[in-house]
């Protein structure tokens, strides 16, 4: 018989009026008057986090899991962050994990730290989402769910999109966020990659000539601060702009993510061969002169 874990996570620094919202089928946000039924695991915690976790938590994860069915538990929890992330930079995180065993299970407990959370930069965040936030969430998860479970090209990034997401330090944050834009945008190794990258995503993200001429030259600004941290001259970069920094290669990033998982099409080829990967951006970029 499948054994079925109910599982919990209090959305922490997550600010929305609303009572009940479905993510995707079986995963919702709820508002909890009350804290849910845990059956004795709050008592394994701090106190300080069972505050920050029952009091200040206004809203859960919560979704059912079989055992040995993907993505685990703790994926679909960061598939959630990672959904709403992409939305617009926001503070929310998760830093405890229920799991309540049902039927086959019944009785089975236990309970998880998270000790990767989401880092954000201060001055870049947005306090609240609203019910148009939350939907645009939904239709980001069942795109990012397949990439993960496919465990295939796109799931590289996503896994650098989310190292970046966790990392503390500024230059191993935007490290990861330009690896993730390489592992979606890349299809060779010969010489002239940062033309090649800011050309394909500015084709990508941008339709008009004026816009892509912007996104090409902001790509082209951001890659030349990870140039910078890889080679070993952090120093040319001021400590008044590398949170900054930061911060643009974030939305970015976010705005790559959004034109490739908003079309199936875009999809099927980035997880292909670098042979599909450049006939789609060689037709893409036709008739488009970068700037100089």
């Amino acid at each position: 018989m499948t054994r079925q874990f109910e599982i919990y996570a209090p959305l922490q620094d997550f600010c929305w009026n609303g009572v009940d919202f479905e993510l995707t089928p079986g995963l919702r946000i709820r508002h909890f008057n009350q804290k849910p039924d845990l059956q004795g695991l709050d008592a394994t915690i701090a106190e300080d986090e069972q505050t920050d976790a029952f009091f200040y938590a206004q809203h859960w994860l919560t979704f059912h899991w079989n055992e040995g069915t993907e993505p685990s538990p703790a994926e679909t929890v960061n598939l959630a962050l990672v959904a709403l992330w992409l939305v617009k930079p926001t503070r929310s995180h998760v830093a405890l994990r229920f799991e309540l065993g049902q039927k086959a299970a019944a009785g089975e407990k236990s309970r998880s730290r998270l000790f990767d959370r989401f880092a954000w930069v201060p001055s870049a965040t947005y306090e609240e989402f609203d019910d148009s936030d939350l939907q645009s969430a939904s239709s980001y998860y069942p795109a990012l769910h397949d990439i993960c479970c496919a465990r295939s090209r796109l799931n590289d990034a996503l896994i650098l999109t989310l190292t970046g997401c966790w990392s503390h330090q500024w230059q191993a944050a935007l490290i990861c966020h330009a690896a993730a834009a390489e592992a979606l945008l890349t299809y060779s190794t010969a010489r002239g990659i940062t033309r090649r990258l800011t050309t394909t995503y500015a084709c990508l993200v941008e339709t008009q000539r004026a816009s892509r001429d912007a996104a090409y030259g902001e790509f082209r600004t951001l890659y030349s601060v990870r140039s910078d941290i890889m080679h070993g001259r952090t120093y040319n970069v001021p400590p008044s702009e590398r949170l900054p920094f930061l911060a643009r290669f974030q939305d970015v990033l976010r705005m790559l993510w959004r034109a490739v998982i908003s079309s199936p099409q875009v999809i099927s080829v980035l997880e292909g061969s670098d042979a599909q990967r450049e006939a789609y951006f060689s037709q893409l970029t036709s008739g488009y002169t970068p700037p100089p």
